[in-house]
């Protein structure tokens, strides 16, 4: 159960650690403005330092069991945990740990800004704050579902950036919040899409920022609306989630780029908002049959 110094350390790290009996695999990277995802694979022996956190945290574990002990109340307490089994450790946990996985596996670690999580969901919570409650070893499929689609976005070159881990985490605030709060959050609800004048406001902002880092707190601010009632809305008015429908719009620029002019692949994927040349390449082949080059051969 490793955590970041703190919750504002950004960007992304690849290297070998110095922990237990192997050397682990680590990676991080900011998805959004309150959301850090960290994947750590290993095997062997891990100490986790006792520090109060300053984030809500998700862990996802796979692949191995885990096996923890900690001290809590006075009493040592050891706990087994398989393949698939998911903890939520709220903002303020403060808990030193042993860490012992016989065999490879992969904890995906998912920090939330306690204040991200209010905004996106207790604002609009009918029971007003939501406390979230301390679980160890939940089994939860929809948990399961919406970390690997996370994970599957960042091995993908995170062709959406902020926009699709902050649609995934709103998700992810509405579900946890709903199960793991001490009083079960209602959310309240919003009826019907966009309207006409709401959607047109948020299709020209797109339109016109379509290469930027866009964010879902931003576009919902656009539209007058909380994150959560956003996100739902646009789905309802276009068929399409946000971040779906901002790399369909990505990509149909650069085809349009590709058919009309000599600038270069590379050109293509910058004007159009992608990390670099070889995400841009990946996407564009996954979603359209053919390569940059090939598609510009072939128009």
């Amino acid at each position: 159960m490793p955590h970041s110094n703190t919750l504002g350390d950004r960007g992304k790290i690849d290297g070998p650690g110095q922990s237990g009996t192997s050397e682990p695999r680590y990676s991080k990277i900011g998805l959004g403005r309150g959301l850090i995802f960290e994947n750590f694979g290993q095997s062997g022996m891990i100490e986790v330092p006792e520090m109060e956190n300053p984030a809500h945290v998700l862990i996802v574990r796979s692949g191995s069991p885990s096996i923890i002990e900690w001290r809590s109340e006075g009493r040592d307490r050891r706990e087994e945990l398989p393949p698939g089994s998911v903890s939520l450790l709220p903002m303020g946990f403060c808990h030193a740990a042993r860490v012992f996985r016989p065999l490879p596996g992969l904890a995906s670690i998912l920090q939330i800004d306690p204040k991200f999580f209010q905004r996106g969901i207790g604002e609009i919570a009918k029971s007003g704050r939501v406390e979230l409650i301390q679980h160890t070893d939940l089994n939860d499929p929809q948990v399961l579902r919406l970390v690997e689609s996370l994970r599957a976005e960042i091995a993908d070159g995170f062709p959406v950036g902020r926009l699709f881990g902050e649609s995934i985490g709103i998700a992810l605030f509405a579900h946890i919040a709903h199960h793991y709060s001490v009083r079960p959050a209602d959310l309240e609800t919003y009826r019907g899409g966009l309207s006409r004048s709401r959607l047109n406001l948020v299709l020209e902002y797109i339109d016109a920022h379509l290469a930027d880092n866009l964010e879902l707190l931003v576009l919902a601010d656009v539209a007058g609306l909380n994150m959560y009632h956003f996100a739902r809305a646009f789905k309802q008015s276009t068929g399409e989630a946000p971040h779906q429908y901002v790399l369909r719009k990505r990509v149909e620029q650069a085809k349009a780029l590709l058919r009309h002019s000599k600038v270069p692949v590379i050109e293509a994927s910058v004007r159009t908002g992608f990390v670099d040349q070889s995400h841009f390449s990946k996407v564009f082949r996954r979603l359209v049959g053919l390569s940059p080059s090939e598609y510009r051969q072939s128009a």
